[in-house]
């Protein structure tokens, strides 16, 4: 969902900064804790069970002494002490990750019947469109607070907003990279590096390093096609060495501003990689700011590399 399709309070319009929020507020954490009780009675109750081992919650569930003349409780009564001590217990700093393990138990969305369907499967998804719609109600809760996490587009899991045009132009980039056969892993590369800057709880290090390597993949049958051992920075070194046997549809014509622009670009990225390899002082992780920047740059020079901007001469 774009985020500029959002409501927003009068004040944000008036003044044109567009607020979004990290943390949850106190009446987002009432909002959710009701979500996660509702949506526990639709999880598995032996997967409900495994959402506090997954995320080291220390819970009490056990059903209370009873009756001897009443029955025991039920599955369905310890599916509910379960899913209220879960939408209970956790604090307000880990109820985005609650919410983020019960996304991936939660059962799939059934699609909408078709006409050619079987009896059987009209029933079925007839059955599932009576039951309520978790995630489009959790999506509500998300937008109202103005929180900058939304739901991943299959459903399973919370991710950080992005602007509709960066995830166009990822797209636009994984989809040059499939048409190109020699790319290797590159739009893999480049997606796993976008999820790892977009998670809960971004991977930094990985996002980096998986973004070099979609360049390295786009780049490799261009820059070093004989080099089965090419990096990122031998390649610099063969357009350095030969900037002339290469050209880039950027810049001035006719100068060699295009392919010197490209080699800056990868050399900000090969260089900006402090993680890379250990040493006697301590290693100096990326930030997740710089991250994203590698991906973005990533997203640019694979997208040349697999359209044809930047070529190798004969």
């Amino acid at each position: 969902m774009s985020t500029f399709e959002l409501w927003q309070p009068l004040s944000a319009r008036q003044s044109g900064n567009e607020q979004w929020y990290e943390k949850v507020s106190p009446a987002l954490a009432t909002g959710l804790r009701e979500w996660l009780f509702r949506a526990g009675h639709d999880v598995d109750r032996s997967d409900l069970e495994r959402v506090p081992v997954r995320l080291g919650l220390r819970v009490d569930w056990e059903p209370g002494p009873y009756d001897e003349d009443s029955d025991p409780p039920t599955f369905r009564d310890r599916r509910t002490r379960v899913s209220h001590s879960l939408a209970s217990v956790a604090p307000d700093r880990a109820l985005l990750d609650l919410v983020d393990a019960y996304l991936d138990l939660l059962p799939a969305r059934s699609p909408a019947p078709k006409a050619t369907d079987s009896m059987p499967l009209r029933i079925v998804a007839a059955m599932s469109a009576i039951k309520p719609d978790h995630r489009k109600n959790l999506q509500q809760h998300l937008n109202d607070a103005r929180l900058i996490y939304t739901i991943s587009k299959d459903g399973r899991r919370l991710v950080r907003r992005t602007d509709p045009a960066s995830a166009l132009a990822l797209d636009d980039a994984c989809n040059a990279l499939d048409q190109m056969p020699a790319s290797g892993s590159a739009a893999d590369f480049l997606r796993s590096a976008w999820t790892a800057t977009s998670a809960l709880h971004p991977d930094a290090p990985r996002a980096y390093s998986d973004a070099i390597k979609a360049v390295e993949a786009a780049a490799h049958s261009v820059v070093e096609p004989s080099n089965t051992k090419a990096t990122l920075g031998t390649m610099l070194g063969e357009l350095r060495k030969l900037p002339y046997r290469f050209t880039a549809g950027v810049g001035q014509p006719g100068t060699s501003a295009g392919i010197e622009s490209v080699i800056a670009m990868m050399d900000v990225l090969w260089k900006g990689q402090t993680s890379r390899h250990g040493g006697q002082r301590p290693t100096v992780w990326e930030t997740v700011e710089q991250a994203r920047a590698a991906v973005h740059l990533a997203g640019t020079l694979v997208t040349w590399f697999a359209t044809g901007i930047i070529q190798r001469q004969p």
